[in-house]
């Protein structure tokens, strides 16, 4: 008799697009896998959330829904839920933005992936803009470390299967992450110094330095939405993206490169340039969160640094 497949917590932080979760929450009652269970931690919506999820869990399949009465932001959230998958003794957590839809064979083929290597910590699968045919979101990622920049291979560009070899990555974007148990045990969770951006290229740092190896799988296929929630060049979007950048930045750039690279590229590239054009276009609340978020980066006080 075959063992049965490792199991499989799917957890969604919600706030505030309860319409953007169901659907994501309609697509996952497609999945094939046999062994799966969903968590979705509510970060204090005042939209109807809960009771929507609530009134669609009843009809659909079961959802454990986490409460939060205030927004404690993706990496606090994304650790509520890991912290109930590893009580329930689950094998492998799926970390899933709720603004995506995913294809019903999406678990067979990342577990599939991840079952290969005991060292093989996080696989990540290839992501299609929503609604675009063939157009990438990512497949796969790359990164300069010392100036706290990371990129999503691919993202808007044709798929013609120019990035199907799979090969190891310098992390999994947080937009649809698969991770072993055996590595959060190791690990730990996401660095919740992080409100939100950043904390997944932290975290793939910390499972490459212990060890693991991140994997695309390229037959796994997530459709994104893309910065629904946070709103893509949104004051939150500014704020929260130059402070996390900050802060990583003062974690893991080592004292020279930081002072030497990091702050001039953040100087002249993430900010002069961006406060140019907000100034330009008389966008105030985006320069205030700008100035805001840089600020928050250098004073804010960080739980480890290299």
């Amino acid at each position: 008799m075959n063992p049965p497949e490792p199991h499989v917590t799917i957890v969604i932080v919600n706030y505030g697009r309860v319409v953007d979760s169901l659907v994501c929450l309609e697509s996952l009652a497609r999945v094939t896998y046999p062994r799966f269970s969903i968590v979705v931690v509510d970060n204090g919506s005042n939209d109807g959330s809960t009771d929507a999820i609530e009134r669609w869990s009843g009809r659909k399949i079961p959802v454990e829904l986490i409460r939060n009465d205030i927004n404690l932001g993706f990496a606090r959230g994304s650790n509520q839920g890991m912290l109930h998958a590893l009580t329930a003794n689950t094998d492998y957590v799926f970390l899933l933005n709720n603004d995506t839809v995913v294809e019903p064979d999406v678990l067979e083929l990342l577990v599939a992936t991840a079952e290969q290597s005991d060292d093989i910590g996080m696989v990540g699968p290839k992501i299609y803009q929503y609604g675009k045919e063939n157009i990438l979101d990512s497949a796969g990622t790359r990164t300069i470390p010392w100036l706290a920049q990371g990129f999503l291979l691919g993202h808007g560009k044709v798929d013609r299967g120019q990035y199907d070899n799979p090969g190891e990555m310098p992390y999994v974007t947080g937009t649809a992450l698969l991770v072993k148990r055996t590595v959060l045990e190791k690990i730990g969770l996401m660095d919740e110094d992080y409100f939100c951006y950043f904390e997944d290229f932290d975290w793939g740092m910390k499972a490459r330095e212990a060890g693991y190896r991140l994997l695309l799988a390229p037959g796994a296929v997530v459709h994104h939405r893309g910065s629904r929630t946070a709103g893509f060049g949104s004051p939150f979007y500014m704020q929260h993206m130059v402070r996390s950048r900050i802060v990583f930045a003062r974690k893991h750039i080592p004292r020279l490169l930081f002072v030497c690279a990091f702050i001039p590229y953040l100087f002249l590239y993430r900010y002069l340039r961006p406060a140019a054009i907000l100034i330009f276009h008389r966008r105030w609340v985006h320069l205030d969160a700008l100035h805001r978020g840089i600020r928050e980066g250098f004073v804010f006080p960080i739980n480890s640094r290299i």
